[in-house]
């Protein structure tokens, strides 16, 4: 499975789930930079870009963002997600933040980091 074969839900999650992880250090390295560019690429720009801005208008808190997480149900996916976002906070030096998401989803979704 490639990132272009996820559904716009699944795009969604996981742009949000990108966001929280730059986030969540407070910075975003020039390497963290180069993979988020990697993703766009890989959706198109275009897609990108309004995924993006859904995602901006939709998950405006956790709480939102986890009930949606829930909602993903395609274990290809989830796996394709979370190790897109794992390569994403693994550019630079993961942060206690960066890792308490990445625990959480993949407690949710039953992905195992290998």
């Amino acid at each position: 499975m490639e990132l272009s074969d996820l559904t716009r839900d699944e795009r969604l999650a996981l742009l949000a789930l990108m966001e929280q992880v730059v986030v969540a250090d407070h910075e975003a390295t020039s390497d963290e930079a180069q993979q988020i560019t990697d993703v766009a690429a890989a959706l198109g720009e275009e897609d990108y870009q309004d995924c993006l801005n859904e995602v901006e208008e939709c998950f405006i808190d956790h709480d939102t963002l986890k009930e949606f997480l829930k909602t993903i149900q395609r274990q290809e996916a989830r796996e394709l997600i979370v190790g897109t976002v794992l390569n994403v906070a693994m550019a630079d030096t993961m942060s206690v933040g960066e890792e308490s998401v990445l625990d959480w989803v993949k407690g949710e979704w039953g992905v195992v980091v290998r």
